[in-house]
């Protein structure tokens, strides 16, 4: 029976650690690179971002920043589309950013537009009756002034 010279050969616990650091290694380096990396930061975060924004009011209640991230993620997408994949992520990243921030501002201005109506209609109302009774006593007195 005829074996290899390397068959006997034992693999030591050195030797195994590094292929497995390599293996890792390798394989943690090709998840960050190229469109592997672009499908998860750019396509799923920050285009989720850019939705939520949306459902969010964002369009409404901040303008500037949800159009900024929408224009960010267009333009990722087209350098993506020219393989200019470090460009992509900061143009991702960028987005996600925007739209986060585009998020939070329509939240704030929601909550702080339903606080106004709740809170101060019956004054604005007291207000403006306030206002029509005084305009009416100042007319009267410039009418009856005249005479």
């Amino acid at each position: 029976m005829h074996t290899s010279p390397t068959s006997h050969v034992p693999r030591t616990a050195g030797v195994r650690r590094l292929s497995t650091w390599i293996g890792a290694a390798a394989v943690a380096l090709l998840s960050a690179c190229g469109p592997f990396g672009y499908l998860k930061k750019v396509a799923v975060d920050a285009s989720r971002a850019v939705g939520q924004a949306e459902k969010a009011g964002a369009k409404e209640y901040a303008p500037y920043e949800y159009w900024g991230a929408v224009t960010y993620l267009e333009q990722s997408k087209v350098l993506m589309a020219y393989s200019e994949y470090d460009r992509a992520f900061d143009y991702g990243d960028r987005a996600k950013q925007l739209a986060e921030e585009a998020k939070r501002k329509a939240a704030r201005r929601e909550a702080g537009k339903m606080r106004e109506t709740a809170s101060d209609k019956a004054a604005a109302d007291e207000k403006k009756a306030a206002g029509s009774a005084a305009g009416a006593a100042a007319g009267d007195a410039k009418v009856g002034g005249g005479k």
